[in-house]
């Protein structure tokens, strides 16, 4: 896969599907863990971790993998969970949704898209309960009613409310289980009902928050603790590669590096506990021991040779015990899943890009590479009232107005033949200055203020052309504006109308079967 065909699709009901179809196909006509077997993690090996953990959830093989946090994301996103369906089919496997609840939400409202007199304008719905500093997995929470007027708020604002997924979603969401609502179990429900119809079931959930708790997460999480400067070193050298290839000079992109001093390394996994903030972890080795601290505290300590043990993670770690949870950071949840669980993952853009690090840190680390990588996104543009305006014409109406100004003789009819002759007359000299004395400052600055004053002379025969010219780019400008927001590809993939999201459904299956 090339790191510049990863580009989001500009059109409507536009797809990109990376690698082409027939890589995708190869990828999946043999086992991707061959060699995994002769990875050492702790007593075991990576394949049998594999076989471990695929057996204990009952995947069928191939498993097609995709993720997200559990949002209200938008139809490029919704479009890995048709590709994954796709492929399953094809193949006979499992399309499997990673609901990333160990996030932290990006937002605490929904945008909603309203037709106003005016033009579409973005209005901001509060999330009921939304909280951004409390990851996904322990948000409260909240009562039915309070979901009831978030949807009904969302149904007066969206004109094709009627003609959407939102009503299948919100009735899902609505008939959960619980009083109040469970955040995690209501988005489940909400997305399995639009994925029911539009004829894509079977594709089954898998939680971050409940892949922890396993034992193979905790060998895995073993492993790299227990190697943790060497596993540091090697991330950080991704890292630091990753940023040079693509020249990228923003702090922190695409992950900030480990820390690693004298006695304590970063570990790239958080901690977490119930109503407290998530912290990044260290380890420092104490005498047969591994302690594990947060930026200033420690939170426990496990016995080097428990850790180094599979057969103990089928246990509960003490720091458990006390309330703490490990959860893994983005490269190490993208690993974990390529490793242990699927045979093929599909990112979207971002996700895609960044796992070229995760690779070379994984082939570095390991000494083998992960299941292959896929990518898929989509547009999808809701049926919003916009104009039909090109970028370019934004551009044209700035220069008809720049050039107004510098040269008003190409716009301003009946001008006095005088004032031509003298404009004619200051363009020579100003050339025959720039060509032969480029030297002379002085005499180049006197044209040149000669010229702009006669140009304001000439535009006096004609005092309102500047502003009419003036009012058109800023009118183009607003439309460009308003146009932006009727095309956004962000909106919540349910706002749309069910046979736009069904040939969106067909467009990628289509593509998937396109012969190799």
């Amino acid at each position: 896969m090339r790191y510049e065909e990863l580009v989001t699709p500009s059109e409507h009901l536009g797809v990109l599907i990376a690698p082409r179809v027939a890589e995708l196909r190869r990828t999946l006509e043999g086992p991707a863990a061959a060699a995994y077997e002769r990875v050492a993690i702790l007593d075991t090996s990576l394949g049998a971790l594999r076989s471990e953990l695929r057996e204990q959830l009952g995947v069928r093989v191939p498993a097609i993998v995709v993720g997200h946090q559990p949002e209200f994301f938008h139809a490029g996103v919704f479009a890995k969970t048709i590709a994954a369906h796709a492929l399953a089919a094809q193949r006979g496997g499992e399309a499997i949704f990673l609901t990333v609840d160990s996030d932290l939400p990006k937002t605490a409202q929904l945008t909603i898209p309203q037709i106003t007199s005016a033009g579409v304008r973005r209005v901001d719905v509060d999330i009921p309960g939304c909280d951004p500093q409390v990851a996904f997995e322990f948000q409260a929470p909240r009562p039915r009613e309070h979901w009831l007027q978030f949807f009904a708020r969302i149904g007066a604002l969206h004109e094709s409310y009627g003609q959407s997924l939102l009503g299948a979603f919100a009735r899902a969401w609505l008939a959960t289980p619980g009083a109040p609502l469970p955040y995690c179990e209501a988005m489940l429900a909400g997305r399995a009902a639009t994925e029911t119809a539009l004829g894509l079931d079977g594709v089954r959930e898998l939680r971050i928050s409940q892949l922890c708790t396993t034992p193979v997460f905790r060998t895995f999480a073993a492993h790299l603790l227990l190697h943790a400067r060497r596993m540091a070193e090697c991330y950080n050298a991704a890292q630091s590669d990753y940023r040079r290839r693509h020249r990228v000079r923003a702090a922190g992109q695409p992950v900030p590096p480990l820390l690693i001093s004298s006695d304590a390394v970063e570990v790239p996994f958080w901690l977490v506990r119930r109503d407290e903030p998530r912290r990044r972890l260290f380890v420092t080795p104490r005498d047969g021991s591994l302690e594990l601290r947060t930026d200033n505290a420690e939170v426990g300590r496990l016995q080097l040779d428990d850790l180094a043990a599979s057969r103990r993670h089928a246990e509960a770690w003490p720091i458990e015990h006390a309330g703490w949870q490990l959860r893994p950071r983005a490269l190490t949840l993208s690993c974990f899943a390529r490793f242990l669980l699927a045979d093929l993952f599909i990112h979207g853009i971002g996700g895609a890009k960044y796992d070229e690090m995760m690779e070379e840190f994984a082939e570095a680390f390991f000494g083998v590479a992960p299941a292959p990588l896929g990518c898929v996104s989509a547009t999808l543009h809701l049926p919003l009232p916009h104009s039909r305006l090109r970028w370019a014409d934004i551009l044209a109406a700035r220069r008809d107005s720049r050039d107004l100004r510098h040269n008003p003789q190409r716009h301003v009819a009946g001008l006095p033949a005088p004032l031509l002759t003298e404009r004619t007359e200051l363009v020579r000299r100003s050339q025959e200055l720039a060509a032969h004395a480029p030297r002379d400052h002085e005499s180049r600055r006197l044209v040149f203020r000669a010229l702009r004053r006669l140009n304001e002379q000439m535009l006096e025969a004609d005092p309102w052309r500047a502003a009419k010219y003036d009012e058109r780019v800023q009118t183009l400008e607003d439309r460009w504006q308003l146009d932006r927001v009727a095309l956004d590809r962000e909106y919540f993939y349910a706002l749309h109308r069910q046979e736009a999201l069904a040939e969106l459904v067909k467009v990628v299956q289509r593509d998937l079967q396109a012969p190799a």
